[in-house]
Parts: C-alpha cells; sequence; structure tokens
C-alpha cells in the first residue's frame, strides 16, 4: 500500500470539525446532489498537501472554515496534515500543522497550530512516497533542468469535473502556465525509465565535463603564455594592491619580479591589518595582541638569523685569511738554524729592525693555528643555532596563520565587523587568484603531461557521455509505454467507445490518448461525444495506475474521479441518484463506466484507492457497498448549523 486517504476533516472558526471518513486500498463512491461539496475535495487536497494557491470556491466553504485537514494512510503508519483555510481576500496560508503516528486521532481545531512550512510538508511527502534525488536534463539550455516532486505526482492522481470530459487535455492542470511541460519532463522519471543509478552517472559525467573545461582553458593558457602572462600577472598585481595585500606604491618592472611578489603573497596570506578587531570584543582584542606579540617575535628571530648569518659570514672570511696566513708561516719549517742574525744577508751591514727568529715564528704560527681551531669548532654550532631558529620561524608562522584564522571565525560572527570581513574576503579571494594563476602557469611549463591528460579526460567524458545515451531511456520509456496501451485496450474492450477494438497509446508528447486505426491515429480531441472523452480519460487513469502500482513507483495510491457519469447523468438530471429515468443506452453506458472503475479497484487491491464523486447512485449491491457516505436531503460537507442565517 501506498499513500492513500483515511478521512478529510473540515474544522469551523468555532472548534467544530466535520470528518469524511474514506476506505483505504479499495473503491469509494461519495454520491450527492449538486452543490453540496463534492467538487471541493479534489481542491481541498490539492491545498493542503501544499499548492501555493487555495482553489477551493468562495461560498459557504470559504467562509465556513477555519482549518482543512486529511489523513493520510501509509502503509502501517498515518500522517495527519492541516492547513488554515486563507482570510478573506487572499488565496493562501502559510499556517500548516503535521502529525506522523502508527495509530494517529484526528486533533482538535483548538490544538491545530504551525508547526512546520508548506515546503517542508511538500518535500515530506515525497520523500514518503519515496521521491529519490532526481534530475530531467532538457536536450537544449532554453529550459532549465527539473526535479520530480510530490506536486507533480499528484497531477496523476486528480480528475475534476472540468478535466474528465475534455477533449484537449488529458491530465490535471495541464492547461495551466508550464504544468504541461512539467508532465512530458517528469513523465520518464514516474515510470520508471530513469533510475538513480543514471542520476549518479550524469553526476559523474558533469564532474567530468568540468575538469575537461578546466584541463582545456589551461591549455589554451599554456600555449599562448608568452603573450598573455605578464599582462595577466601584473593585473593580479593591482587587484592585490586594491585588495589592501601589499603597498599601493610597489612597482615591478619585469615577469621574473612580478612573480616573485605574488609568490611571495601567496605563501604569506592575509595577516594584513586591514581586518580590524573591535575594542568591544575581548576575544577579538585577545587575539590582536597574541598575533601583535608573534610579530614583534617574528621580527626578533628576523634580527637575530640575519646576525647569526652575518656573523657565520664573518667567521668563515676569517677561516679562509687564518689558513692562508698559516700557510705563509709555515715556510718558517724550511729554516734549519734558529740563531737570528743581525747582518743583511746580501751586503753583511748592520741591520736596524732585526727580523724576528724563527722560534718568534713558530710561536706566531702555533697561536694562528688555536686560534683557527676555536673559529673551526664554532662553526657546527652556529650552524645549529640558526636551523633551530628557521624552525622557531617556521613555527610561529603558523601560529600567525592559525591567529589569522581565529580572527576570521571571530569576524564573521559580529556583525559589527561586517565591513572588515568583506575586506578580509576580498583579500582571500584575490589570493585564492593568485594561487590558482600559480597553479596554472607550473601546469603550463609542464605542457607535454597537461596535453596527456587532456587526452585522457576526453575520453573519460566521451565513455560517460555513451553509457547516458538518452536512445537507451527513450526505448525503455517506448517499451513502458507499448504495455500501458496495451492495458488502455484491455480497459476499452469493457466499454463501447469509438474506435473499440483499435489499439490504444499514450502519447506523452502531446499528452493524450491515441487510437491506431486502419485509417491512421485519431488523438483524443479528434474524437467524438462526450462518453468517449470520459472514457479514454479514465481508462488511460486507471492503466497509469496499474503500471505505478505494479512497479510500486513513487505516486500515491489513489484516483480521484469528479462526475464521470456527467456525460449520460448530468445535474439537471439527477433524481436521488437513480438512472431509471435515463435512456437504456444512458443507463447501460453509467453502469459499464462504474463497472470498469469497480473492475480496476478490486484488481489492484489493496494497493489503490479510487475515490469517486458523483450523482449517480446505483442499486447494484457491489456499488452501495462501495458508497462511503450520501449528501442527499441537506446533508453536505459543510453542515447547515455551521452556516450563519444573513441577517
Amino acid at each position: 500500500m501506498s499513500l492513500q486517504i483515511a478521512s478529510l476533516v473540515i474544522y469551523n472558526h468555532g472548534g467544530e470539525r466535520r470528518e469524511i471518513t474514506l476506505h483505504p486500498g479499495q473503491l469509494n463512491i461519495l454520491t450527492g446532489a449538486s452543490k453540496t461539496g463534492k467538487s471541493a475535495i479534489i481542491d481541498i487536497i490539492d491545498y493542503v498537501t501544499g499548492r501555493s494557491e487555495c482553489y477551493v470556491a468562495d461560498g459557504v466553504i470559504r467562509k465556513c472554515t477555519q482549518w482543512y485537514g486529511i489523513l493520510f494512510q501509509l502503509n502501517d503508519s498515518q500522517i495527519f496534515i492541516a492547513r488554515r483555510n486563507p482570510d478573506a481576500g487572499t488565496q493562501s496560508h502559510g499556517d500548516i500543522y503535521i502529525a506522523r503516528g502508527s495509530s494517529l486521532s484526528i486533533p482538535d481545531g483548538a490544538t491545530l497550530h504551525k508547526n512546520t512550512t508548506v515546503n517542508a510538508v511538500e518535500k515530506f511527502l515525497g520523500t514518503a512516497i519515496g521521491i529519490n534525488e532526481n534530475e530531467h536534463r532538457p536536450p537544449s539550455p532554453t529550459r532549465p533542468s527539473l526535479e520530480a516532486n510530490f506536486r507533480h505526482s499528484l497531477l496523476f492522481c486528480f480528475q475534476d469535473q472540468n478535466d474528465i470530459d475534455n477533449k484537449q487535455r488529458l491530465f490535471h492542470r495541464q492547461d495551466d502556465g508550464f504544468i504541461a511541460q512539467a508532465i512530458r519532463d517528469t513523465f520518464p522519471y514516474f515510470l520508471g525509465a530513469m533510475d538513480e543509478e543514471r542520476l549518479l552517472q550524469q553526476a559523474q559525467l558533469d564532474d567530468a565535463r568540468k575538469l575537461l573545461r578546466q584541463l582545456e582553458r589551461l591549455v589554451r593558457e599554456a600555449e599562448s603564455l608568452d603573450d598573455a602572462t605578464f599582462p595577466r600577472a601584473k593585473a593580479l598585481l593591482e587587484e592585490a594592491k586594491m585588495a589592501g595585500l601589499t603597498d599601493d606604491r610597489t612597482v615591478v618592472v619585469n615577469y621574473e619580479a612580478c612573480m616573485t611578489l605574488l609568490q611571495s603573497l601567496s605563501e604569506r596570506g592575509v595577516f594584513s591589518d586591514a581586518v580590524v578587531v573591535s575594542d568591544h570584543d575581548d576575544i577579538l582584542m585577545r587575539l590582536r595582541s597574541e598575533r601583535q606579540g608573534m610579530r614583534t617575535e617574528l621580527e626578533r628571530l628576523n634580527s637575530e638569523i640575519r646576525e647569526t648569518r652575518a656573523f657565520t659570514s664573518e667567521s668563515t672570511g676569517y677561516e679562509r685569511e687564518a689558513r692562508e696566513q698559516r700557510a705563509r708561516l709555515s715556510v718558517v719549517n724550511l729554516i734549519k738554524s734558529s740563531e737570528v742574525s743581525q747582518l743583511c744577508p746580501l751586503c753583511e751591514s748592520h741591520l736596524e729592525n732585526v727580523p724576528p727568529s724563527v722560534a718568534q715564528l713558530n710561536h706566531s704560527l702555533s697561536e694562528l693555528s688555536r686560534q683557527l681551531e676555536a673559529v673551526e669548532a664554532e662553526n657546527p654550532r652556529l650552524q645549529k643555532r640558526l636551523a633551530a631558529l628557521q624552525i622557531q620561524e617556521n613555527t610561529l608562522l603558523n601560529n600567525l596563520r592559525e591567529n589569522q584564522k581565529k580572527i576570521s571565525d571571530c569576524i564573521q560572527q559580529a556583525e559589527y565587523l561586517r565591513v572588515q570581513q568583506e575586506n578580509f574576503m576580498l583579500q582571500a579571494r584575490t589570493l585564492g587568484k593568485i594561487a590558482q594563476y600559480l597553479e596554472t602557469v607550473s601546469d603550463a611549463e609542464q605542457y607535454s603531461g597537461l596535453r596527456t591528460r587532456l587526452e585522457n579526460q576526453q575520453l573519460t567524458v566521451s565513455f560517460l557521455e555513451k553509457k547516458l545515451d538518452p536512445t537507451a531511456v527513450r526505448e525503455k520509456l517506448a517499451a513502458f509505454l507499448n504495455i500501458i496501451g496495451r492495458y488502455m485496450t484491455e480497459y476499452s474492450e469493457l466499454l463501447d467507445l469509438e474506435h473499440q477494438g483499435s489499439n490504444l497509446r499514450l502519447d506523452i508528447r502531446k499528452l493524450t490518448v491515441v487510437a491506431d486505426t486502419l485509417d491512421g491515429p485519431v488523438p483524443l480531441f479528434r474524437m467524438g461525444s462526450g462518453e468517449n472523452w470520459v472514457g479514454y480519460h479514465i481508462l488511460a487513469h486507471l492503466a497509469l495506475h496499474r503500471w505505478f502500482r505494479q512497479k510500486k513507483r513513487p505516486v500515491p495510491g489513489f484516483l480521484i474521479l469528479d462526475q464521470p457519469s456527467q456525460a449520460h447523468y448530468p445535474p439537471e438530471k439527477d433524481n436521488d441518484g437513480s438512472i431509471d429515468a435515463l435512456k437504456n443506452e444512458d443507463q447501460n453506458a453509467v453502469n459499464r463506466l462504474f463497472s470498469l472503475i469497480n473492475h480496476a479497484a478490486k484488481t489492484l487491491a489493496p494497493d489503490l484507492q479510487i475515490i469517486v464523486m458523483d450523482h449517480a447512485d446505483l442499486k447494484d449491491d457491489w456499488f452501495q457497498a462501495a458508497v462511503s457516505d450520501r449528501w442527499r436531503n441537506g446533508v453536505k460537507l459543510i453542515p447547515t448549523s455551521w452556516i450563519t442565517p444573513q441577517k
């Protein structure tokens, strides 16, 4: 059993309620005189289940009703939904109430209140009947994609008195705006020609096409890199200036300098002081204070790193010079005599400045070697210190990024920092563009690999497109429609209609019934007489619901027919429901029509509930057993006691 109707409830302004009890899983006939409110039932159900406007006719029902309610039966559970009647002069109301349970009691009017929204009820009912994620994509981009929902499924469940004998339209609201196109678009899903696996494959194809477009763009940019790269880089730098990421006075004269600056901005992230923290927010003040402290520490670390590097450089220079001096002094080892001569070795005259002795030179050499060993021992410690400082610097940079993230989160939560947040977001978007551009340049430099990726992605898209070939859906849909056409032809044998014996089919493009005759196809609008129009409407909907129930499709398990006998038993001929005064052919036609409806109801029980509102009240036992309510002799949808006499 799918979604069916157990009760229809009307609440007046005084808290009283009127219940119309229906029986799920079988034929329900509500017979009665004209102007008793039978035809309002479809409009009430339509409004309660989420229609944007209430189309219950202005008059007694609208004046006397405060809430409309429906008790649905869904397998072993029940759902009660009530919606407030629109106020005078309006066509809709947002107050809607829902309750769920295994066995519900009809609530009193005083307990009804808004506890959900109309959209939420519509989505809930769609989920309840099994409408899964789906999407119809038209072959051309002139129309947007459409997702089948509960409102679409209801179009197959209603045949009001203006639908049922209309030769121009087969389905409820077919000539209302874009409804006809919505029926065409959702038919494949409701019939089962499109499954959930196809939707998954469609999502995969979307992702594959998106990646393909990205790769195509990257290849184009790589091919024109020489001409396009520098202007694009300069444009991004100008955006960075406008966003406050760099000084307005920054000037770059070549591509390399521009790329270096962009790379620096991307690595640094959003550390700009443009994100102002409110003085009234303790958390933001603390975060800013922490950030300032970290920046101060970062400056100190940078200074120490520079000093350490300078000292290391000086030590290296000293070490080099000391090694050279030691090499020169090492020649003293070649002198054998250690005596000091005061005579010039050339002219043997006395020297005023006596040269250093070998001992003195050896002493200088030893002292220099000791100092050089000290310098060599110090260098590893300097390198270790420099590495430690760089680790501290990286840790501090990470802490700065985490601090900025916390500041960003706080700003998003504070409305009074909206301006600062917008500036922050501008910087973030600009940095995102810069990062994407840098990645593009990197990929462009690997052009051959990019071209290979593009070719592979083209193969992937082609493979998925073949799997999603619409021909398969069309073939499956055609097969299903052929079966439904056989059901229609089978049902037509129980009626005496024009073109009886011809093969019938449902044309979902033109949304009509077609009889294939020896003289060619004959659509419904070219058939004559109200009996044919009503008959083909009914057998088409019975055949559809037979398919829906057999295939367990997500369509409510009820079909409501309003005045199916009107072609033979119009209101002006009503005689307390008796058809005895009608001509024999009219009596036979009415009997055949109700017999067909009863046959379908019994065949599809308990999965289908058929509700018929009509003037006719046949004497057959099966008909009387199916009568759920009889509205005559003052009995109406709105009790007489609710109606205030006009003064």
